[in-house]
């Protein structure tokens, strides 16, 4: 009998494990994937999150593939182009998730890598997880952090399955390239890039420049992604005529991937288990981005189950602690994001974009909100605020 079952061993999963670990519970980690493995992702994520986790820092040198230093954005007509001083590391998943993986095991977590979980049943006085060829293990409590289709929260009823309009759809490819031609195109401050609206349709596209690679990604809403593939081979010919792409560039392992971007669910726990991370959508609706989401949120989990496992006590009431303290830290952002991703996939964004070439202040929110780096998100009422000050002032010529 397990104290904790993790399934999924991604950030949210392996930090979860780690600290539960790391308390000296009997924790297994699950996971179809064998590790090191790969992740569709752009890889970003504010540098402050290897302070927020100081046992990152110090393996740092092992997945940390360069700080993006200026971000620029480009509006849906492309005439347009703001750009912010805002810092953003860049990682591969493949290093970056391996090092969280490793840092679970070495705390004492045990991986059950390379199978799948298939159901989980909750009874009075433990949870049972059945595996791929019938093996079911036992476990005290459940965490759910198996992604945007999770099982755990299908088989809880916490989420059946995501509306078209509440995920987005993306193609991402790293592409390998030499650092001369990675500064020659992005300098050595490796300027990321961010799109709106590409092709006319609610989404975004990205190139997050790397030591040695450049990650190219595309994503669009749900009800609208059809066109996808096209959509993303016609984002590629434009950068490399705008000679942010090599001619030659090798697109070959170019990803599909699904994300939830429409906020996350409006519960995410019941008796005996927890979602964190994309099953239970915690992620920015304007990026896409949950890696620090994620793992802020298993910190808060394992700070509660080992109360919980201490106490004998696993219902849903004492349970609810948990998401009363992620939503405390973090929750309120999502409102003020799904805000943001209104605006800016509004027929309006090009105006928007007008008026943030005039002011610094708004370039630099906007690149906040992209790169992560926003200590609470991105605040749209101070951002409308912001730009309607801009358009007194240009009228005014103040």
């Amino acid at each position: 009998m397990y104290d904790v079952a993790v399934i999924g061993a991604g950030p949210g999963g392996a930090t979860a494990s780690r600290y539960l670990a790391k308390k000296g519970l009997k924790v297994c980690m699950i996971d179809k994937d064998t590790f090191p493995r790969d992740k569709p992702c752009g890889g970003g994520f504010s540098e402050g999150l290897l302070d927020e986790f100081p046992y990152l820092r110090k393996r740092a040198n092992e997945f940390l593939k360069g700080v993006a230093r200026v971000g620029v954005l480009h509006s849906p007509n492309r005439r347009i182009v703001l750009k912010g001083s805002v810092d953003m590391a860049v990682a591969l998943r493949t290093d970056f998730d391996n090092v969280l993986f490793e840092s679970a095991v070495e705390e004492g977590a045990e991986p059950l890598v390379g199978i799948r979980a298939k159901s989980v049943r909750f009874h009075k006085d433990h949870s049972e997880v059945t595996l791929k060829g019938s093996e079911s293990i036992k476990a005290h409590v459940v965490i759910g952090a198996d992604g945007v289709s999770s099982m755990v929260a299908r088989e809880t009823g916490l989420n059946r399955r995501w509306p078209s309009s509440m995920i987005t759809a993306c193609r991402v490819a790293e592409v390998p390239a030499k650092s001369n031609e990675i500064i020659d195109r992005y300098t050595e401050n490796l300027n990321y890039h961010f799109y709106a609206n590409l092709g006319g349709l609610p989404g975004y596209g990205w190139i997050f420049p790397k030591r040695d690679t450049i990650n190219i990604g595309l994503g669009i809403v749900g009800t609208h992604a059809q066109g996808l593939p096209r959509v993303f081979d016609a984002f590629v010919q434009h950068l490399k005529r705008e000679n942010l792409l090599m001619q030659d560039a090798d697109l070959s392992k170019a990803k599909g991937g699904l994300v939830p971007t429409g906020g996350p669910l409006s519960r995410s726990y019941v008796e005996r288990c927890i979602l964190l991370g994309d099953s239970a959508g915690m992620v920015s609706p304007i990026t896409g981005g949950g890696i620090a989401y994620a793992m802020r949120a298993a910190r808060y989990a394992a700070a509660v189950l080992t109360k919980v496992i201490e106490a004998d006590n696993f219902g849903s009431g004492i349970l609810g602690e948990y998401e009363k303290i992620w939503r405390n830290d973090f929750g309120d952002t999502f409102k003020d994001q799904l805000l943001a991703q209104k605006i800016f996939t509004s027929p309006f964004t090009d105006l928007l974009f007008e008026i943030g070439k005039r002011d610094e202040k708004i370039q630099e929110m906007v690149s906040e909100a992209i790169a992560e780096s926003a200590e609470e998100g991105i605040d749209v009422k101070k951002l409308i605020l912001r730009t309607i000050f801009v358009c007194f002032r240009a009228s005014f010529r103040l």
